[in-house]
């Protein structure tokens, strides 16, 4: 590391990520990774000037985290810690591609020498991976499309032999973290924290029930079920969302509350939602992590329909990002919420199906640039962080459910059951907004018959291999993803 360094306190987040690193190290549960494939000459040499680039560009690529007198800070130098890793995977076939993407990206960090990596994977002379990984500390989800578009700019401007179309950076996350600081100790603060704690007050983190207890110490492992959502669903969203007069994501948070509701049994109770808490255009271009996990109420009734919880979710998620300024978490340091985990069970937002694409680029399962078509290669990721965290994807093929869950607590089955529930709250939901609820069935056809025969005798040991079907299929029925 060049010896220009400056160290620098921690944002309200990033302290959280660097308590959760240091209880795992070894885990890579906040490994946030975007895998490309490239079809197409890359030329390596201007692949790796790209990523020095892009780490001249941008503070956190240049920064390691540190303790200094039992703090951790964040020691920024002049010149960039990540360089790009190259890969010959000669004669490798489609799987062997898959999985080295995937473990360039799993691969955990070493925070105190390094947060980001770049990896270039070569199958043959026309057809590559691209895989940037970056630990949570320093990036979120549109800093990770942010990198994506950095690299490939940069890669352009040195293949062509010009420099990056690069808009010049007019902020720094250094100039973001000190305003939190400023805002944080402000009179304009203390009411935001205030404000944080009255709206939810009475109310308790969700609580799904769990395979097992919860461990002393988390393992921060994880596994993920992805679910495609139903063409009915996923086209009669926008349409029900409307008629209810909210957002889609609104009413996607509603169908997973009430699905956690009638799950938990608890009427009255808190779910986490991810917020950026990114502002003005200088931190439009800005990697960095912006996350404000926000604490969203949820109170059901007998005659709560979907219609009004999604009118519910939709003001509460409006009401919070009027104060997503205020980190929430601070707001609850020193209260017994927060010692019992804020944020058991989380819903996170739609993802858009493409990053910023160069003006003229084809939008699709691919875009064609610098020579190159581009397109996504998905791989699981962000396992393990919660007990359950939902996170719904719009790529071009539709609307995909994501569930990505703590293994040390939760087995699949009952995600997979969980997942059921969801697909088949929703599809009632987008049928008639104005459905109760408590009306909706969450169990199928056949697990209702696998129950009622364990009441007949008679049928008790065909019923129970069914229940074993059934659960084994639950197990080999993974969509990876």
């Amino acid at each position: 590391m060049s010896a220009a360094v400056r160290a620098l306190p921690l944002t309200a987040v990033q302290e959280s990520m660097w308590t959760a690193y240091r209880i795992a190290p070894d885990s890579a549960a906040y490994n946030i990774v975007m895998p490309l494939r490239l079809r197409g000459r890359v030329d390596v040499a201007a692949m790796d000037a790209a990523i020095a680039s892009v780490g001249h560009r941008q503070e956190l690529l240049r920064s390691v985290f540190v303790e200094r007198d039992g703090r951790p800070v964040r020691v920024a130098a002049d010149a960039p810690v990540v360089r790009l890793e190259f890969r010959d995977l000669a004669g490798a076939g489609e799987e062997e591609l898959f999985r080295a993407a995937e473990e360039a990206g799993a691969r955990p960090f070493r925070l105190e020498s390094g947060t980001f990596r770049v990896v270039l994977l070569r199958r043959t002379d026309d057809d590559w991976a691209l895989v940037t990984s970056a630990h949570h500390i320093v990036s979120d989800f549109t800093s990770r499309w942010l990198l994506v578009r950095d690299v490939l700019d940069a890669y352009a401007g040195h293949a062509a032999g010009t420099a990056p179309a690069w808009r010049p950076l007019t902020s720094s996350y250094t100039e973001y973290a000190d305003g939190e600081l400023r805002y944080t100790a402000s009179e304009a603060g203390v009411r935001a924290a205030e404000e944080w704690r009255a709206a939810v007050r009475g109310a308790a983190p969700a609580e799904l029930p769990l395979d097992r207890p919860r461990p002393r110490v988390r393992s921060l492992r994880g596994d993920t079920v992805v679910r495609r959502l139903d063409a009915e669903s996923a086209e009669g969203l926008g349409g029900a969302a409307h008629a209810a007069g909210v957002t889609p994501f609104a009413f996607l948070l509603a169908v997973f509350q009430a699905l956690t509701h009638r799950w938990t049994g608890q009427d009255d109770f808190l779910l986490g939602v991810p917020a950026s808490a990114r502002s003005g255009r200088g931190q439009r271009d800005l990697i960095g992590c912006f996350l404000n996990t926000m604490p969203v109420r949820a109170e059901f009734g007998p005659d709560t329909t979907f219609r009004s919880a999604a009118a519910q979710a939709g003001e509460r998620v409006m009401r919070g990002m009027l104060g997503v300024r205020f980190p929430c978490r601070l707001a609850f340091r020193d209260t017994v919420l927060f010692r019992a985990a804020l944020f058991l069970v989380q819903m996170d937002r739609m993802e858009p199906p493409v990053p910023n694409v160069p003006p003229g680029a084809a939008v699709g399962p691919s875009v064609r640039y610098a020579g190159l078509d581009i397109a996504l290669i998905d791989v699981p990721q962000q396992e393990g962080q919660l007990d359950l965290l939902l996170r719904i994807e719009q790529t071009p093929d539709g609307v995909t459910a994501v569930f990505s869950y703590d293994t040390d607590v939760l087995d699949r089955a009952s995600v997979e059951r969980f997942a059921d529930g969801y697909e088949r709250l929703l599809a009632a939901a987008v049928r008639d907004p104005e459905t109760r609820v408590a009306d909706v069935d969450l169990a199928g056809a056949a697990d209702l018959d696998a129950v009622l025969a364990l009441g007949d005798a008679t049928g008790f040991a065909d019923s129970f291999d069914t229940s074993y079907d059934t659960f084994e299929s639950f197990e080999n029925a993974w969509d990876h993803r």
